[in-house]
Protein backbone atom coordinates (compact mmCIF):
# COMPACT_ATOMS: atom_id res chain seq x y z
CA UNK A 1 0.00 0.00 0.00
CA UNK A 2 1.27 3.52 -1.26
CA UNK A 3 1.11 5.60 1.90
CA UNK A 4 -0.14 9.16 1.62
CA UNK A 5 1.76 12.12 1.43
CA UNK A 6 1.17 14.70 4.15
CA UNK A 7 2.68 17.72 5.27
CA UNK A 8 3.26 19.34 9.18
CA UNK A 9 2.03 23.37 9.42
CA UNK A 10 3.43 24.83 12.84
CA UNK A 11 6.02 21.97 13.53
CA UNK A 12 7.98 23.75 15.64
CA UNK A 13 5.38 24.07 18.59
CA UNK A 14 4.53 21.09 21.36
CA UNK A 15 1.61 20.19 18.98
CA UNK A 16 3.07 20.18 16.00
CA UNK A 17 6.59 18.09 17.41
CA UNK A 18 3.99 15.52 18.45
CA UNK A 19 2.29 15.09 15.74
CA UNK A 20 6.07 14.61 13.98
CA UNK A 21 6.53 11.71 16.60
CA UNK A 22 3.37 9.88 15.95
CA UNK A 23 3.07 10.24 12.15
CA UNK A 24 7.18 8.39 12.04
CA UNK A 25 6.52 5.04 10.33
CA UNK A 26 2.80 5.45 10.17
CA UNK A 27 1.46 3.00 8.03
CA UNK A 28 -1.24 5.46 6.25
CA UNK A 29 1.07 8.87 6.33
CA UNK A 30 4.53 9.25 4.74
CA UNK A 31 5.69 13.08 6.34
CA UNK A 32 7.13 14.90 3.62
CA UNK A 33 8.01 18.21 4.43
CA UNK A 34 6.92 20.30 7.65
CA UNK A 35 6.38 24.22 8.09
CA UNK A 36 6.22 27.19 10.80
CA UNK A 37 6.26 30.98 10.83
CA UNK A 38 9.50 32.82 8.94
CA UNK A 39 11.33 33.31 12.32
CA UNK A 40 11.89 29.39 12.46
CA UNK A 41 12.79 29.05 8.38
CA UNK A 42 15.70 26.79 7.81
CA UNK A 43 15.60 25.36 10.85
CA UNK A 44 16.15 21.23 10.91
CA UNK A 45 14.69 18.99 12.70
CA UNK A 46 14.34 15.52 13.49
CA UNK A 47 11.22 13.34 12.05
CA UNK A 48 12.06 9.95 12.37
CA UNK A 49 14.42 7.30 14.95
CA UNK A 50 16.27 5.80 11.80
CA UNK A 51 17.86 9.59 11.59
CA UNK A 52 15.66 11.36 8.82
CA UNK A 53 15.35 15.16 9.43
CA UNK A 54 13.58 18.18 7.31
CA UNK A 55 14.22 21.25 6.98
CA UNK A 56 11.23 24.31 7.98
CA UNK A 57 9.56 25.49 5.25
CA UNK A 58 7.85 29.27 5.22
CA UNK A 59 4.01 28.16 5.89
CA UNK A 60 2.34 30.09 2.85
CA UNK A 61 -0.45 28.75 1.41
CA UNK A 62 0.64 28.89 -2.36
CA UNK A 63 3.92 27.38 -1.60
CA UNK A 64 2.17 24.45 0.38
CA UNK A 65 -0.52 23.66 -2.44
CA UNK A 66 1.91 23.30 -4.91
CA UNK A 67 3.28 20.08 -3.06
CA UNK A 68 -0.67 18.47 -3.61
CA UNK A 69 -0.52 16.67 -0.58
CA UNK A 70 -2.92 14.02 0.69
CA UNK A 71 -3.31 15.75 4.07
CA UNK A 72 -2.23 19.07 5.62
CA UNK A 73 -2.01 18.54 9.71
CA UNK A 74 -2.27 21.95 11.17
CA UNK A 75 -0.69 22.72 14.56
CA UNK A 76 -0.55 26.72 14.10
CA UNK A 77 -0.77 28.85 16.63
CA UNK A 78 -4.21 30.37 17.44
CA UNK A 79 -3.21 33.86 16.14
CA UNK A 80 -2.41 33.09 12.38
CA UNK A 81 -4.11 29.27 12.20
CA UNK A 82 -7.97 30.52 10.88
CA UNK A 83 -6.91 32.50 7.61
CA UNK A 84 -3.66 30.28 6.66
CA UNK A 85 -6.25 27.39 6.79
CA UNK A 86 -8.89 28.89 4.87
CA UNK A 87 -6.55 29.97 2.03
CA UNK A 88 -5.04 26.06 1.72
CA UNK A 89 -8.79 25.02 1.59
CA UNK A 90 -9.63 27.24 -0.66
CA UNK A 91 -6.20 26.07 -3.01
CA UNK A 92 -7.61 22.91 -2.70
CA UNK A 93 -6.03 20.82 0.49
CA UNK A 94 -7.39 18.81 2.70
CA UNK A 95 -7.06 20.06 6.26
CA UNK A 96 -6.83 18.42 9.52
CA UNK A 97 -6.45 20.69 12.04
CA UNK A 98 -6.05 21.12 15.94
CA UNK A 99 -6.43 24.83 16.10
CA UNK A 100 -9.68 26.70 17.42
CA UNK A 101 -9.52 28.77 14.54
CA UNK A 102 -11.94 27.68 12.50
CA UNK A 103 -14.02 25.22 15.00
CA UNK A 104 -17.18 27.00 15.19
CA UNK A 105 -17.80 27.64 11.63
CA UNK A 106 -20.68 25.83 10.13
CA UNK A 107 -18.81 23.90 7.30
CA UNK A 108 -15.60 22.84 9.91
CA UNK A 109 -17.13 19.59 11.70
CA UNK A 110 -15.72 18.82 15.28
CA UNK A 111 -15.20 15.38 15.13
CA UNK A 112 -14.60 12.78 17.98
CA UNK A 113 -14.58 9.77 15.63
CA UNK A 114 -16.06 7.55 18.68
CA UNK A 115 -19.09 10.25 18.48
CA UNK A 116 -19.59 11.65 15.50
CA UNK A 117 -16.89 10.15 12.63
CA UNK A 118 -19.92 10.36 9.96
CA UNK A 119 -19.62 13.93 10.00
CA UNK A 120 -16.73 13.19 7.78
CA UNK A 121 -18.83 11.64 5.01
CA UNK A 122 -20.59 14.21 4.71
CA UNK A 123 -17.52 16.77 3.14
CA UNK A 124 -16.12 16.29 -0.47
CA UNK A 125 -12.95 17.08 -2.02
CA UNK A 126 -11.18 19.96 -0.05
CA UNK A 127 -12.18 20.63 3.94
CA UNK A 128 -11.42 21.46 6.97
CA UNK A 129 -11.29 18.79 9.71
CA UNK A 130 -10.99 20.10 13.28
CA UNK A 131 -10.58 18.16 16.74
CA UNK A 132 -11.70 20.24 19.76
CA UNK A 133 -10.14 22.04 22.73
CA UNK A 134 -8.18 19.46 24.50
CA UNK A 135 -10.62 19.58 27.62
CA UNK A 136 -13.55 19.71 25.84
CA UNK A 137 -12.62 16.36 23.51
CA UNK A 138 -11.91 14.71 27.60
CA UNK A 139 -15.57 15.84 28.48
CA UNK A 140 -17.42 14.67 25.53
CA UNK A 141 -15.62 11.63 25.33
CA UNK A 142 -16.71 11.03 29.33
CA UNK A 143 -20.75 12.62 28.26
CA UNK A 144 -20.87 10.41 25.35
CA UNK A 145 -22.06 6.91 27.21
CA UNK A 146 -24.45 9.09 29.67
CA UNK A 147 -26.66 10.95 26.92
CA UNK A 148 -28.45 7.83 27.24
CA UNK A 149 -29.46 8.48 30.90
CA UNK A 150 -30.34 11.81 29.36
CA UNK A 151 -28.67 14.43 30.76
CA UNK A 152 -30.28 17.74 31.87
CA UNK A 153 -26.92 19.83 32.97
CA UNK A 154 -23.42 19.61 32.95
CA UNK A 155 -20.88 21.48 35.50
CA UNK A 156 -16.76 20.66 35.10
CA UNK A 157 -13.85 22.69 36.41
CA UNK A 158 -10.78 21.52 34.70
CA UNK A 159 -7.46 21.31 36.26
CA UNK A 160 -5.50 22.02 33.17
CA UNK A 161 -1.41 21.03 32.57
CA UNK A 162 1.42 23.86 31.44
CA UNK A 163 1.73 22.24 28.68
CA UNK A 164 -1.84 23.07 27.71
CA UNK A 165 -0.21 26.67 26.94
CA UNK A 166 2.68 25.37 24.50
CA UNK A 167 6.06 26.50 25.03
CA UNK A 168 5.48 30.10 25.69
CA UNK A 169 3.37 28.90 27.95
CA UNK A 170 2.49 30.66 31.63
CA UNK A 171 6.01 32.14 33.19
CA UNK A 172 6.88 30.22 35.87
CA UNK A 173 6.99 32.76 38.58
CA UNK A 174 2.96 32.75 37.99
CA UNK A 175 2.39 29.05 38.30
CA UNK A 176 4.78 27.44 40.80
CA UNK A 177 3.28 27.02 43.75
CA UNK A 178 -0.02 28.54 42.33
CA UNK A 179 -2.62 27.95 41.01
CA UNK A 180 -4.00 30.76 38.43
CA UNK A 181 -7.99 30.36 38.22
CA UNK A 182 -8.78 31.46 34.97
CA UNK A 183 -7.51 30.67 30.97
CA UNK A 184 -8.74 33.27 28.32
CA UNK A 185 -11.50 31.88 26.09
CA UNK A 186 -10.76 28.21 27.65
CA UNK A 187 -14.38 28.57 29.08
CA UNK A 188 -16.18 29.73 26.02
CA UNK A 189 -14.51 27.08 23.84
CA UNK A 190 -15.74 24.32 25.91
CA UNK A 191 -18.94 25.59 26.23
CA UNK A 192 -19.58 25.78 22.23
CA UNK A 193 -17.62 23.31 21.39
CA UNK A 194 -19.12 20.55 23.58
CA UNK A 195 -22.83 21.10 22.39
CA UNK A 196 -21.22 21.84 18.55
CA UNK A 197 -20.13 17.66 19.03
CA UNK A 198 -23.06 16.46 21.21
CA UNK A 199 -25.97 18.38 20.46
CA UNK A 200 -27.30 16.55 16.92
CA UNK A 201 -26.79 13.28 19.00
CA UNK A 202 -28.34 14.05 22.32
CA UNK A 203 -31.99 13.44 22.32
CA UNK A 204 -31.87 16.68 25.20
CA UNK A 205 -30.35 19.99 25.21
CA UNK A 206 -28.69 20.46 28.10
CA UNK A 207 -26.73 23.64 29.92
CA UNK A 208 -23.40 23.61 30.73
CA UNK A 209 -21.27 25.83 32.79
CA UNK A 210 -16.96 25.51 33.30
CA UNK A 211 -14.60 26.84 35.31
CA UNK A 212 -11.09 26.13 34.11
CA UNK A 213 -7.83 26.61 35.38
CA UNK A 214 -4.31 26.42 34.97
CA UNK A 215 -2.27 24.73 37.83
CA UNK A 216 1.33 23.02 37.92
CA UNK A 217 1.24 19.85 36.38
CA UNK A 218 3.67 19.51 33.75
CA UNK A 219 1.18 16.89 31.56
CA UNK A 220 -2.33 16.04 31.73
CA UNK A 221 -5.54 17.47 32.41
CA UNK A 222 -8.31 16.48 35.40
CA UNK A 223 -11.51 17.65 35.29
CA UNK A 224 -13.98 17.42 38.07
CA UNK A 225 -17.55 16.73 36.25
CA UNK A 226 -21.10 16.79 37.82
CA UNK A 227 -24.08 15.60 35.55
CA UNK A 228 -27.63 15.85 36.63
CA UNK A 229 -29.17 13.10 35.00
CA UNK A 230 -32.88 13.93 36.70
CA UNK A 231 -33.64 10.39 37.89
CA UNK A 232 -31.76 8.02 40.01
CA UNK A 233 -29.41 5.72 37.89
CA UNK A 234 -27.70 2.61 39.43
CA UNK A 235 -23.79 3.27 39.99
CA UNK A 236 -23.11 0.15 38.13
CA UNK A 237 -25.03 0.83 34.83
CA UNK A 238 -22.29 3.69 35.00
CA UNK A 239 -19.77 2.14 35.81
CA UNK A 240 -20.94 -0.42 32.91
CA UNK A 241 -21.64 2.46 30.49
CA UNK A 242 -17.97 3.97 31.27
CA UNK A 243 -16.61 0.86 30.59
CA UNK A 244 -18.12 -0.61 27.80
CA UNK A 245 -18.55 2.79 25.07
CA UNK A 246 -17.64 2.19 21.55
CA UNK A 247 -18.79 3.17 18.28
CA UNK A 248 -19.27 0.07 16.87
CA UNK A 249 -19.47 1.02 13.42
CA UNK A 250 -16.13 2.86 13.15
CA UNK A 251 -13.46 1.21 10.72
CA UNK A 252 -11.32 -1.12 13.61
CA UNK A 253 -8.44 -0.86 11.27
CA UNK A 254 -7.41 2.82 12.47
CA UNK A 255 -3.66 2.63 14.20
CA UNK A 256 -4.26 5.29 16.57
CA UNK A 257 -7.60 4.36 17.41
CA UNK A 258 -8.05 2.89 21.09
CA UNK A 259 -9.85 -0.47 21.72
CA UNK A 260 -11.25 1.11 24.52
CA UNK A 261 -11.15 5.17 24.29
CA UNK A 262 -12.42 5.29 28.46
CA UNK A 263 -10.74 3.43 31.17
CA UNK A 264 -12.55 3.15 34.30
CA UNK A 265 -10.68 3.07 37.70
CA UNK A 266 -12.02 2.12 41.11
CA UNK A 267 -9.53 3.45 43.25
CA UNK A 268 -10.29 6.12 44.95
CA UNK A 269 -7.53 8.20 44.10
CA UNK A 270 -7.91 7.68 40.69
CA UNK A 271 -7.27 9.01 38.00
CA UNK A 272 -4.11 11.36 38.62
CA UNK A 273 -2.29 12.96 35.63
CA UNK A 274 1.31 11.99 36.60
CA UNK A 275 -0.39 8.11 36.73
CA UNK A 276 -2.63 7.84 34.22
CA UNK A 277 -2.15 10.80 31.21
CA UNK A 278 -0.16 8.14 29.57
CA UNK A 279 -2.62 5.22 30.14
CA UNK A 280 -1.12 1.73 28.68
CA UNK A 281 -3.60 0.85 25.57
CA UNK A 282 -3.27 0.36 21.48
CA UNK A 283 -1.69 3.79 21.50
CA UNK A 284 -0.28 5.28 24.71
CA UNK A 285 -2.26 8.82 25.71
CA UNK A 286 -5.42 8.05 23.34
CA UNK A 287 -7.99 7.05 26.47
CA UNK A 288 -9.27 8.86 28.80
CA UNK A 289 -9.35 7.71 32.40
CA UNK A 290 -12.03 8.17 34.64
CA UNK A 291 -12.82 7.49 38.49
CA UNK A 292 -14.45 9.28 41.23
CA UNK A 293 -17.88 8.16 40.25
CA UNK A 294 -20.42 8.96 42.83
CA UNK A 295 -24.22 9.76 42.44
CA UNK A 296 -27.02 10.75 44.79
CA UNK A 297 -30.76 11.58 43.63
CA UNK A 298 -29.79 11.39 40.16
CA UNK A 299 -27.19 13.70 40.56
CA UNK A 300 -23.33 12.16 39.31
CA UNK A 301 -19.78 13.22 40.13
CA UNK A 302 -16.98 11.96 38.70
CA UNK A 303 -13.18 13.13 37.75
CA UNK A 304 -11.58 12.59 34.84
CA UNK A 305 -7.96 12.68 33.23
CA UNK A 306 -6.89 13.36 29.82
CA UNK A 307 -3.35 13.01 27.94
CA UNK A 308 -3.67 17.11 26.88
CA UNK A 309 -0.96 16.59 24.02
CA UNK A 310 -1.94 13.51 22.55
CA UNK A 311 -5.67 12.56 22.76
CA UNK A 312 -6.21 16.17 23.72
CA UNK A 313 -4.08 17.24 20.77
CA UNK A 314 -2.10 15.48 18.02
CA UNK A 315 -3.38 12.21 18.57
CA UNK A 316 -6.80 13.31 18.09
CA UNK A 317 -5.57 15.36 14.95
CA UNK A 318 -4.27 12.29 13.05
CA UNK A 319 -7.06 9.93 14.37
CA UNK A 320 -9.55 12.09 12.66
CA UNK A 321 -6.90 11.88 10.15
CA UNK A 322 -7.03 7.94 9.26
CA UNK A 323 -10.73 8.15 9.82
CA UNK A 324 -10.54 11.06 6.86
CA UNK A 325 -8.41 8.13 4.34
CA UNK A 326 -10.25 5.46 5.43
CA UNK A 327 -13.89 7.10 4.61
CA UNK A 328 -12.27 8.91 1.35
CA UNK A 329 -10.91 5.62 -0.02
CA UNK A 330 -7.66 6.72 -0.26
CA UNK A 331 -6.24 3.84 2.04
Amino acid sequence: MDRLKVAVVGATGLVGRELIRLLDDHPFFDLEAIYASQSSIGTIIPVSKKGHKLEVKHAEAEEISRRHFDFVFSAVSEQSAALLERELMQNGNRIITNASGNRMLPDVPIVVPEINFNEIAKLHHNYIIANGNCSTIGLVLALAPLVKFGIRSVNVTTLQAVSGAGYAGTPSMDILSNVIPYIPGEEEKMVAETHKILDPYNKRNFQLTATCTRVPVINGHLESVTVNLGSEVSLNDIVDSFSTFRNTDLPRDLPTLPDKPIIFHDEKDRPQPRLDSMNQGKLQGMQVSVGRARISGGILQFVLVIDNLIRGAAGSTLLNAEVAARIGGYI
